[in-house]
């Protein structure tokens, strides 16, 4: 199977996680969204950043999956909240979120008692922010979402967790970006990627 850098980069840190979390991986968005930035940053030469805040997904069937409890962030055991990733400096241009986690929907969905009744979810999404987020407030919400659409904010206490969660775990941060680009590196040498898209 020919991949593209952007279908590489969410391979590589998808085996990653899902090799040192095996039981686990479709909950741990925040190491998605910091490992999948550092690689993003270090492969694109431009600078992304792991996001945390509010989402929803649509399930299907007019049901949506709030992750929208930002008290979640001060409490020990987690809630229902996101991450993402998301480019930094763009001034003169509109940032792109990647969401390397939207693979693992139908799974976190289910596991959550929520049934989802969609078509599996694509492996990533990542874009510009107007064709991939839902211009609305989390009140407003329409019942379902276009294909491929998600609704995200980030909050303070979102960015606070994500800063205190880089510096506790910066180590193990450190040897899992290691590990994705040792992979990434590996498979850009092999004949079986096609790079015509960054």
């Amino acid at each position: 199977m020919r991949l593209s850098v952007k279908a590489l980069i969410a391979e590589c840190v998808n085996a990653v996680v899902r090799k040192h979390y095996p039981g686990q991986y479709y909950s741990l968005c925040h190491v998605y969204a910091i490992v999948g930035s550092n690689l993003i940053s270090i492969v694109n030469g431009h600078n992304f950043r792991p996001v945390a805040g509010l989402a929803a997904v649509d399930c299907g069937d007019g049901q949506l999956m709030l992750m929208a409890d930002n008290s979640a962030f001060s409490c020990k055991e987690g809630g229902a909240f996101h991450c993402w990733i998301e480019s930094v400096d763009d001034a003169d241009s509109e940032r792109q979120i990647v969401d390397l986690t939207f693979r693992h929907n139908h799974t976190y969905a289910e596991k959550n008692g929520f049934a989802w009744t969609l078509a599996p979810p694509p492996a990533f999404l990542w874009g510009l922010r107007s064709n991939i987020v839902l211009d609305a407030t989390l009140e407003r919400l329409p019942k379902n979402f276009p294909e491929g659409r998600v609704w995200l904010s980030e909050t303070d206490a979102g960015a606070a967790w994500m800063t205190q969660q880089l510096l506790d775990h910066q180590n193990a941060f450190v040897v899992l970006t290691a590990e994705a680009l040792t992979l990434f590196s590996h498979e850009l040498l092999s004949s079986e990627s096609n790079f015509n898209e960054i």
